[in-house]
């Protein structure tokens, strides 16, 4: 499956203080929290969820490309997550974090599997789930 921009969601996320590392650029962990953000937000969009309800899954593989760097000054950034596929039971998604001018600074592609999150079983997703994911 392609990638799916007319399902994607864009989330601003401030670049806070201690995001920085001793240069001044947002430390490459940090990347992975905000692209946590946005993801966790994309689901809770895509699935009609509310803001205090979360989508049981499991990260099970995360890359991140670094494209440039993110200053405190460049925000707030703004992470854009998209549908690349759905498995049987776990979603891949891209998420670009680019600065608030839209220069991009890294991209993550994240695996993820879904859970029963009554004690972490994998499971299938459902046919619900998956009309609201985009497949």
């Amino acid at each position: 499956m392609a990638a799916s921009p007319e399902l994607a969601l864009s989330r601003r996320i401030d670049i806070r203080w201690n995001d920085l590392d001793g240069y001044g650029h947002v430390n490459q962990a940090i990347y992975l929290t905000y692209g946590e953000e946005a993801l966790d937000a994309w689901f809770q969009e895509r699935l009609g969820l509310d803001e205090n309800r979360v989508w049981d899954y499991v990260a099970a593989k995360t890359t991140i490309e670094y494209r440039s760097e993110l200053r405190i000054g460049d925000g707030p950034a703004v992470a854009t997550v998209e549908l690349l596929q759905l498995g049987t039971k776990s979603v891949t998604t891209r998420t670009t974090i680019a600065a608030a001018n839209g220069r991009v600074a890294a991209e993550l592609e994240n695996v993820v599997v879904v859970i029963d999150g009554k004690g972490g079983a994998s499971r299938a997703l459902g046919s619900a789930e998956r009309a609201a994911l985009g497949g």
